[in-house]
């Protein structure tokens, strides 16, 4: 079984279990989980915008280094230079810095290439590169520390939100049950199955999103091109739910 099986397999497997509990739930149940849902994602993005960057002092240190040497193949590729096997070092008259200062313009294609090298999908890694570039125009910073700075932005806020968005949703999703009720309307058994199936399609379709936006930091492991020859993933990585209301 190919990836692209498994994939497709996975998230037809989260929308047919959704629509079930839909079914079971009902619509007034299934409309609490999509507030639930939508909570959960609101109350994340807000914690990981006030403290995610609390954490960023902590994490430099650790990937200052690689960031830079990330940088630096690059540029120096981008410029056709290529490491001597022997000595693994670059045989350039230049400076990194001195190869940008002589061709400007080359930045941008640099910073974009940098984040894709690190996984990052081609949306991502544009919205990070547009970001990088204003850093470098407001701090007058050098391009690979404002790469380094926007980067470790980034993955504290990512990591920051979906902790916050486990935590939050697990807890109100114990809360929503612990009294065990079950709210049907009266007298209108097929509107609550049918209803229910619909919603709980909806909220399987969040959680596809959910999903995949996940992914767009994962490209060393799970590329871009694997996603978009998947029929179900590409669908969902093209009509993304929430790229419009999370914002890095």
């Amino acid at each position: 079984m190919t990836i692209n099986s498994i994939i497709n397999l996975v998230l037809i497997a989260v929308l047919v279990i959704c629509a079930w509990q839909g079914y079971k739930k009902g619509i007034i149940m299934g409309i609490i989980q999509v507030l639930v849902i939508i909570l959960s994602l609101y109350g994340a993005q807000l914690l990981s915008d006030t403290f995610s960057y609390e954490v960023i002092p902590v994490l430099r240190p650790f990937v200052n280094g690689f960031m830079e040497l990330q940088v630096e193949e690059t540029t120096y590729a981008a410029f056709g230079y290529e490491k001597d096997p022997q000595t693994e070092q670059y045989d350039v008259p230049y400076s990194m810095t001195d190869l940008i200062n002589s061709q400007p313009d080359a930045r941008e294609a640099i910073i974009l290439q940098t984040y894709k090298n690190l996984g990052m999908y081609d949306a991502m890694a544009q919205t990070l590169t547009e970001r990088t570039m204003t850093y470098m125009d407001e701090n007058s910073s050098s391009m690979s520390s404002a790469v380094v700075t926007i980067a470790c932005q980034s993955v504290t806020w990512y990591l920051g939100f979906l902790l916050a968005f486990i935590i939050l949703f697990s807890v109100m999703t114990v809360l929503v049950n612990l009294p065990n009720l079950s709210f049907k309307l009266p007298y209108v058994g097929i509107v609550n199955d049918i209803g229910g199936v619909v919603i709980g399609l909806f909220v399987g379709a969040l959680f596809c999103s959910i999903l995949v936006w996940i992914t767009q930091f994962a490209g060393l492991l799970l590329p871009e091109s694997t996603l978009r020859a998947t029929g179900l993933a590409d669908f969902f990585l093209t009509r993304n739910l929430l790229a419009n209301y999370i914002t890095l």
